[in-house]
Parts: structure tokens; sequence; C-alpha cells
């Protein structure tokens, strides 16, 4: 088995199985075009599509495969499941699946996850030995300027590091938009080192974010992210409700983390309530920095916010969520 990034693909093509792990649209795009078309030049001419949901026909599918082995023509099955579609029963359609494959018989499989779990089913193994799995999955905002040079060195343009960063700030989780930006700047300035001045000047801020970015950022005090990443959902509608409760689950879970931390190691405290290794640093250093008193404090401001805004349709809700920002952090004492 093989892993790569989707911008390494190129480098990875002549394999018969392939599985492209993750939901970013501009990398799920790019890797599924790169394949089929590697796939049509290895003169597999019959590609077919099967949405993998409850009224899949799966029968078909078995039928099409030995078909193909009767008369011997190159098929590439592309094969998309959704999230949380990969249950026990979809699993052993896929063990069967795998038993049928031959080599004039391609397989690509897109998934947004696997688990551990799901990588020790017999489909999984039976590809394994022949498998490339494509990480399509969005770049985090610290690996996102790295992901940007590697792809201005593919096309071949240099921008001035200031302006990677910046670019950085502006479209990170909308990889489209930015590859559509840095195609615009190299029409404007091509054959030149672009500096930050000529990217601040065709840029707008176009990054997409999740209410968990903005949760995170408050946890780990960077309170210029957080603030971003808020402007960023209003800009985008989100609906406030929907944050308050993200924000009310996250509060309690921290309330009751501090609580059982008296009593247990933290150790114990984050395998009880599964806190993920890579969160547990992050979850210490915010507890150690505010008492219960505070947290509970938190959770009445956020509570007063619901009942006000239940109560009142034109209140600035943005506003109190700014505010609930700087508490979260401390920072509306300072």
């Amino acid at each position: 088995m093989i892993k790569i990034s989707a911008e390494k693909i190129t480098q990875q093509l002549g394999s018969p199985y392939y599985l492209i792990l993750g939901s970013d649209p501009y990398l799920q795009h790019y890797a599924q075009t790169k394949l089929r078309k590697a796939f049509k030049q290895a003169e597999y001419d019959e590609q077919r599509s099967f949405t993998i949901n409850g009224q899949t026909d799966w029968s078909a599918m078995y039928d099409s495969c030995q078909a193909m082995n009767l008369f011997s023509s190159k098929t590439l099955l592309y094969l998309d499941i959704g999230e949380g579609v990969l249950n026990v029963s979809v699993a052993g359609k896929l063990n069967t699946l795998c038993e049928m494959l031959t080599p004039d018989i391609g397989l690509i499989i897109s998934l947004v996850k696997i688990t551990k779990a799901q990588e020790n089913a017999p489909w999984y193994k039976a590809l394994s030995n022949k498998l490339v799995v494509v990480n399509c999955a969005t770049p985090q905002a610290a690996q996102l300027p790295l992901w940007i040079k590697t792809y201005l060195q593919q096309m071949h343009m240099t921008i001035e590091q200031p302006a990677i960063e910046l670019l950085s700030y502006c479209y990170e989780g909308n990889l489209l938009a930015l590859t559509q930006i840095i195609e615009q700047l190299q029409l404007l300035y091509p054959n030149q080192t672009i500096t930050n001045e000529q990217v601040e000047s065709n840029i707008n801020d176009s990054a997409i974010f999740t209410p968990f970015h903005w949760v995170d950022a408050m946890i780990s005090n960077k309170a210029k992210r957080a603030m971003h990443v808020l402007q960023q959902l209003k800009m985008n509608d989100f609906e406030p409700l929907i944050l308050m409760r993200i924000v009310q689950r996250e509060l309690i879970l921290l309330i009751n983390l501090k609580l059982a931390l008296t009593q247990k190691t933290p150790r114990q405290v984050f395998d009880e309530y599964r806190v993920w290794q890579n969160r547990r640093a992050m979850y210490s250093a915010y507890l150690n920095r505010f008492d219960i008193r505070s947290l509970f404090a938190l959770l009445a401001t956020l509570t007063e916010i619901e009942i006000n805004l239940k109560h009142n349709n034109e209140l600035p809700i943005w506003d109190a969520l700014l505010s609930l920002s700087m508490q979260f952090m401390g920072l509306d004492k300072c």
C-alpha cells in the first residue's frame, strides 16, 4: 500500500486500485480527474460510477463485473461512499465485489474517512497490496503555507513569503478559491516575483471555517484567529443558535473535566471523557488558566444570550458572540 497527498498523484499513476480519502472539493476533483484520464489512457474505455447508499443495485454491479470477465473489456468502477454509509452491510458487499476483481477491472473508492476497524475488513486487505491511498483532506492552517509553496512550484511561480501567509489567512479551507486567485495572479503578473502588495490588491477574504475552528481558537487563546473565524461564520450566514449549542457542549465538557481533575489524574480524566490525544495539551493549558467559577460564569453568559435572543429577534447576536469570545479567552478583563 502506498499513501500519498493528492498533489503527488501524478507520481503514482498505474495502480489498478485507489482509495480517495477526504472531502475537500478541489482535491477530490483534482484526484478524480487525474485518475480517470490515466485509466482512459490505459484503455479502460468503459468507466462506470456508482453512488453507494440504501438504493444501490449491487446485483447489477456484480453482473457487470462478470460480463467484463466474459468479454475482456477493461472497465473502471468508481464508487462514491458518503460519510456514515460504510456500515457492516456495505462492507460485506465490498467484500463480494473485491472477490470478482480481475486485472481488467480498475477500482476507485471515494470515502470521507476510514476507521482502523474498517481497515481490517476483507475488502480493504484484498486491495492493500496494490492500493494507493490518496489524501484529499483540506490542509490545516499550519500546513497551508507549505501546500501553497508546493502548488506554486508546480505552477512555476514565485510569491513573497508575507504574501503566502496572507493567502493562507484569506483562503483557509477554500482551496478552490485559493487556486483560482493564484491562477489570476499568474495572468496579471507573469514571469516575476509577485509581491505582498500585488497580492493584497487582488484578494478577498474567502476563508471557510466550521464552528469547531472557532471553539478551538478560543480554547487555544488565539484571539485574532477566533475573531477572524467568527467574522467569516457571520458572513456565511451561519445559524447563531447552532454556534451556541456547540459552545455549550464544549463548556459542559470543560466544566466536567475541571471538576474531575480535582479527584483524578489528567490521563484518567481524559480517558474517561474520551478526549483525543492530540487535543489533550490544548485542554490542559486552558483548564490551567481558568478556575471553575470562570467556566460557570461563561455558561451563565451563554444562557443569558440565548434567552435574550428568544425574546428579541433584533438582538445584535454577533456582537454578543464576539463578547462571549473575549470572555471565553479571559480578554474581557484586560
